[in-house]
């Protein structure tokens, strides 16, 4: 249950830090730049997945706590935590917009929301960003290292190997 907040929030977290505004949702995306060269399992070493978990959990509450704050700002426009998921997906992927039907209702208050999601969000990706470095890793080698997890299936078991011994 923990993983699939912990993947909710980042979800959030992430259309959030893109700055996505309901004018951009309309607006039809540009193709995805290129992807840049992740670790591989043998560019990380076990000191460093030791570090990552130990990191890892160390963002647990900052997530839970960005969660709980943005439930409450959901509820309080009457909007679930799942059907927030379903409109966000359909904003993100054009094909499932037809499927979910966002009333023009909710899209109002989505952008009546957004402020203060992206103020939630900043807020958290400012304490975890200190997390990071305080845990000893540079921004952009912590987010290679995940980003490199989800591409190579060796350093994501090594990951997962560390995390499920916690």
């Amino acid at each position: 249950m923990k993983v699939l907040k912990s993947t909710l929030v980042a979800m959030v977290t992430i259309l959030l830090a893109t700055g996505i505004t309901v004018a951009q949702v309309q607006q039809q995306a540009p193709p995805p730049p290129q992807q840049p060269d992740f670790p591989t399992s043998a560019d990380v070493s076990d000191d460093e997945i030791l570090q990552l978990v130990s990191t890892i959990n160390d963002l647990q509450p900052i997530e839970e706590e960005a969660q709980g704050k943005i439930e409450e700002a959901l509820e309080s426009e009457d909007i679930s935590m799942e059907r927030f998921q379903q409109m966000m997906m359909a904003m993100q992927n054009p094909q499932m917009a037809g499927d979910v039907n966002v009333t023009d209702d909710e899209m109002m208050k989505l952008q009546t929301l957004q402020p203060k999601l992206m103020e939630i969000q900043g807020e958290a990706e400012q304490e975890m960003m200190a997390k990071i470095e305080e845990n000893g890793f540079t921004m952009d080698r912590y987010r290679g290292i995940i980003m490199g997890a989800q591409q190579d299936p060796e350093l994501m078991a090594r990951l997962q190997a560390e995390l499920d011994d916690e």
